[in-house]
C-alpha cells in the first residue's frame, strides 16, 4: 500500500454515490464542481470528519466527552489520513470580549511588552488586559462602551403595569417576570406611569436587589426585587444565554451605545493607560491599523525589545500579506466576515512547525479582490512546502491553478451530483472549462437614463462620499478587501432605509430542525392547508409540535448516551426517520400526507401547489436560482455554503421598486450557478429594482452595467471612490485596480 496517498473507498455521506478516491499527500488538491455537487460532503463531512473523529479517539474518555461529537461518515474505508487542521469560514466568535488581538495571541505579547518597557512601571502583564479584573475599566467592565436605555422605548408612560407598560419581551402581563413587579407591593399597579413620582420611576427602573417590605400574597418568599434596567442588563445584555440571544433586536430597540466616557473606549483603567512607550499607551496600539502598528513596533529600539517583538512582527507581516492590514487588534471578532475569519485562522497556522498535517480550506478566495489572491497562493504553497497536504474547495481559477490535482464532482447538484466526474491537472481541467459557454446576460430593453444621487455617505473609513448611480441597472461595487464597500452599503441602507433592501452575508442558522420550507416562510401556510382540509389543529403537522413522534421528539433518530463514550445515533424505529406520529399520516392534502409532501423536490412542489399562488411564487424563486433539486423537508445543516447563500437570496428577492444590495452573492457558486443568478438579476431589474452587488468575481463585474470602485487601499488608505463608470471604461482607466484584472 502506498503510504503517500489517502485512499477512500465507498463514500456515501449525504449525496455521494459510492465514491472511490485516491488523493496524493504533500500536494495541493482542489475540489471543484457546481454548488451542492458533493464537494463539502467529501472534503468536510467525510475526510475531515473521519480525521477529527480518529484523532478524538486517542484522548481519554473524560476529555472526549467534553469535545464536539462528530457524526461518523458513511464510508467503507479511509486509509492513511493525517491529522486535520480545518480552516473554514465559521466566525471566530461573537463574544464582545473576543478581538483580533485575543484570537491571534498577539495581545499577551503586547501586554508583556508594556509591563517590561512601558513608563512608568505600573504592574505586570495582567494589568494591561481588559478581560482581567485588575486591568479592565470598572465603569464599562472592559467593553469600552456604555449602554444607555431609551426609556420611551422601554416604557409606555400612558399605561399602568397591569396594562403592559413594560415594553419588552418576557415582561408582558401574566409572565413570571411581570409578576416580580406587580406582586412586589411597591407600586399602584393600576396607575399610569406618567403619574408616578420620580422616586417611583427610579425604584421601578434602577433599584438594586431588595426584599420588598410588604409584597402581595403571590410573592415568593425567597424572591428579591430588582429594577428593570439592572435586570435586563445582566440577563439580556452582559451575559445572555443562547435562548435569550433571539431578543437582540429588542435590546437594540430599547438601547443605544456610546463610547465609555471613563476609558474613552480603550476598555482599560487609568493605571494601565498611564503607562506609555514612545508616548503611546497600549489602548492606542490596539486601535492602530495593523500596518501602522507594525511600523510603530519596528521603530522601538530599547535593549531586548526586538527579541520580544519577533513573533508579533512576523504575524503582522502575515496579516499584511493576506490583505488584512486594515484591521486593528481591537476589532471585535463578531464583526469579521467569513473570509476575514478564515484568513486569520490561516495566519495562526503559518507559524506551526508541525509537518505531515492535512490542511483543509473552505473557499480561501472568499472576500478577496484578485489582487489579494496572489498572496494567499504564496501562503498555501508555503504550507505544502513544509511537508503538509492541502485540500481546498474553491471556484476561483486563480486559487484552483495552485493545485497539483483537480477533482471535479457533479455532474449536477443534490441527488443529481455526488459523482467524481474528472481527476487531472489544472491545465486539463481548464481546457474543459474553455469548452463551456462563458457567462452572459440576455439583451436588456432600452431604459431611460435616470440616476439616483447618494449624497454625503459616511461610515467607518468612508467619509462624505457622493455617487451618482443609474437606476434599474446592475451596479458592481468593487475594490480591494477593506476598501469601504460594505461600509458604503450599510450607510446607504441607513440613510435611505425605506428604499434600500440589504441582503447581507450573515449566514442562515443551520440546524436539524430548520428546513427548506420553513426557511422560506411557507411551512405555516402549508400546515394551515392541511389543518383546514382535515379539520384538526395545524400543530399536528409540525414535527416540532403536536405532530412530533413521541419516541424521538421529532428528530427522526434516537441518540443513546454511553457515559464517557461517544453517543450512538440510530434511525427511530417508531417513525422510521420521518419525525411524525403515525396517526398524523392518515391526514392528506391533494393525496399526499405531510411526510410525502416534505419529500417532494422544489420543482415537484411547484406543480403540486399549482392553485396556491402565494406558495408557488416563493418556490419559483428557488427554482430560478438553481435550487429546484432540494426537497421541501431537507434540513439546512445538510446544505453547502453556496446553497445556503442562494437560499437566503431566494427568500428575500420578492420585491419591486427597491434598491437591492447583495453582499458577494457569488460566494460558493460555480460558473453554472452564477449564470442562474444572472437570470434572476435580470428579472429583478425588469421589476423596476436597482441592483448593487458587492463583488470580486471578475466575470460577473464584466457583465455589470455600471461599476463603482473603492480604494485605493484598505482601512484608512481606502474609503474613496477611485472609479465610477462602465466596466469597459475601467479597463482603460489607470486609477482602477479592478480594471487591470478585467483586461486579463
Amino acid at each position: 500500500m502506498i503510504m503517500s496517498q489517502i485512499t477512500i473507498r465507498g463514500a456515501r455521506t449525504r449525496n455521494l454515490k459510492n465514491l472511490d478516491v485516491t488523493i496524493d499527500k504533500h500536494k495541493i488538491n482542489a475540489f471543484v464542481g457546481v454548488s451542492g455537487s458533493g464537494k463539502s460532503s467529501l472534503v468536510f463531512n467525510t475526510i475531515a470528519a473521519e480525521a477529527q473523529r480518529q484523532m478524538n479517539e486517542t484522548y481519554p474518555s473524560y476529555i472526549r466527552n467534553r469535545m464536539p461529537h462528530l457524526e461518523p461518515p458513511i464510508v467503507d474505508s479511509i486509509e492513511h489520513l493525517s491529522p486535520a487542521v480545518i480552516i473554514n469560514q465559521k466566525a471566530l466568535g461573537d463574544n464582545r470580549r473576543s478581538t483580533v488581538g485575543t484570537a491571534t495571541d498577539i495581545n499577551p505579547t503586547l501586554r508583556l511588552l508594556f509591563s517590561r518597557f512601558g513608563q512608568p512601571f505600573v504592574g505586570y502583564s495582567d494589568l494591561f488586559s481588559f478581560n482581567s479584573p485588575t486591568g479592565m475599566c470598572k465603569s464599562c467592565e472592559g467593553l469600552g462602551i456604555a449602554t444607555e436605555f431609551i426609556l420611551t422605548e422601554l416604557l409606555d408612560y400612558e399605561r399602568s403595569l397591569n396594562q403592559g407598560a413594560i415594553r419588552f419581551p418576557t415582561f408582558e402581563p401574566g409572565s413570571y417576570r411581570w409578576k416580580r413587579y406587580v406582586d412586589s407591593g411597591l407600586f399602584d399597579n393600576d396607575k399610569p406611569l406618567k403619574k408616578f413620582t420620580q422616586d417611583e420611576i427610579n425604584l421601578l427602573l434602577y433599584s438594586d436587589e431588595i426584599k420588598p417590605p410588604s409584597p402581595n400574597t403571590d410573592w415568593y418568599k425567597s424572591a428579591t426585587y430588582e429594577g428593570l434596567i439592572p435586570r435586563i442588563t445582566h440577563t439580556f445584555i452582559q451575559n445572555p444565554s443562547k435562548s435569550y440571544r433571539r431578543y437582540l433586536p429588542e435590546v437594540q430597540r430599547i438601547t443605544k451605545q456610546k463610547k465609555c466616557t471613563v476609558c474613552q473606549g480603550y476598555r482599560l483603567n487609568k493605571q494601565a493607560l498611564s503607562c506609555r512607550i514612545k508616548g503611546k499607551h497600549i489602548g492606542q496600539c490596539l486601535e492602530m491599523q495593523l500596518d501602522e502598528l507594525k511600523d510603530f513596533l519596528r521603530s522601538l529600539s530599547q535593549e531586548g525589545v526586538q527579541q520580544l517583538l519577533h513573533n508579533i512582527l512576523q504575524q503582522l507581516d502575515h496579516f499584511c500579506q493576506v490583505g488584512l492590514d486594515y484591521l486593528s487588534l481591537a476589532r471585535e471578532t463578531g464583526t469579521l466576515s467569513g473570509g476575514e475569519s478564515q484568513r486569520i485562522k490561516l495566519i495562526r497556522s503559518i507559524g506551526s512547525s508541525l509537518t505531515d498535517l492535512m490542511y483543509i480550506f473552505d473557499e480561501p478566495s472568499v472576500g478577496l479582490h484578485p489582487q489579494d489572491i496572489q498572496a494567499i497562493g504564496q501562503l498555501l504553497r508555503a504550507i505544502k512546502d513544509k511537508g503538509n497536504t492541502v485540500l481546498l474547495i474553491d471556484h476561483d481559477p486563480a486559487i484552483i491553478q495552485l493545485a497539483d490535482t483537480v477533482f471535479e464532482l457533479g455532474p449536477k447538484a443534490g441527488i443529481h451530483g455526488g459523482e467524481l466526474t474528472s481527476v487531472g491537472s489544472f491545465k486539463e481541467w481548464a481546457e474543459q472549462q474553455e469548452l463551456q459557454e462563458p457567462l452572459f446576460r440576455a439583451p436588456q430593453e432600452i431604459l431611460p437614463n435616470t440616476y439616483f444621487l447618494a449624497e454625503n455617505i459616511s461610515k467607518n473609513n468612508v467619509k462624505n462620499v457622493s455617487v451618482k448611480l443609474p437606476t434599474q441597472r446592475l451596479i458592481a461595487i468593487t475594490g480591494v478587501a477593506g476598501s469601504g464597500k460594505s461600509s458604503f452599503a450599510k450607510a446607504l441602507q441607513e440613510q435611505y432605509s425605506e428604499d434600500v433592501f440589504y441582503v447581507t452575508q450573515k449566514t442562515l442558522r443551520t440546524s436539524r430542525r430548520s428546513t427548506i420550507i420553513s426557511s422560506v416562510g411557507l411551512f405555516d401556510e402549508v400546515r394551515q392547508l392541511y389543518s383546514k382540509k382535515n379539520h384538526v389543529a395545524a400543530s399536528y403537522f409540525s414535527f416540532n409540535g403536536k405532530g412530533a413522534c413521541p419516541a424521538c421528539k421529532g428528530k427522526g433518530f434516537i441518540e443513546t448516551e454511553l457515559a464517557f463514550l461517544d453517543p450512538i445515533r440510530s434511525i427511530c424505529e417508531a417513525c422510521h426517520g420521518n419525525k411524525y406520529r403515525q396517526d398524523v399520516l392518515q391526514y392528506t392534502y391533494n393525496g399526499k400526507n405531510i411526510v410525502e409532501l416534505l419529500a417532494l423536490s422544489v420543482e415537484e412542489s411547484c406543480h403540486f401547489f399549482t392553485t396556491q399562488q402565494n406558495i408557488t411564487k416563493k418556490l419559483t424563486w428557488l427554482n430560478k436560482i438553481g435550487l429546484s433539486y432540494l426537497t421541501l423537508g431537507q434540513t439546512l445543516d445538510t446544505l453547502s455554503g453556496g446553497e445556503l447563500q442562494r437560499l437566503k437570496l431566494a427568500s428575500n428577492l420578492d420585491c419591486q421598486n427597491k434598491r437591492i444590495i447583495l453582499d458577494e452573492p457569488t460566494t460558493g457558486l460555480s460558473t453554472q450557478d452564477i449564470q442562474a443568478l444572472l437570470t434572476v438579476f435580470d428579472e429583478l431589474l425588469q421589476n423596476n429594482n436597482t441592483l448593487l452587488v458587492i463583488e470580486h468575481n471578475i466575470a460577473l463585474i464584466r457583465l455589470a452595467d455600471w461599476m463603482v470602485e473603492f480604494g485605493p487601499g484598505s482601512g484608512k488608505k481606502g474609503g474613496q471612490v477611485i472609479f465610477e463608470g462602465t466596466p469597459i471604461d475601467a479597463m482603460s482607466n489607470p486609477a482602477s485596480i479592478t480594471g487591470k484584472f478585467l483586461n486579463k
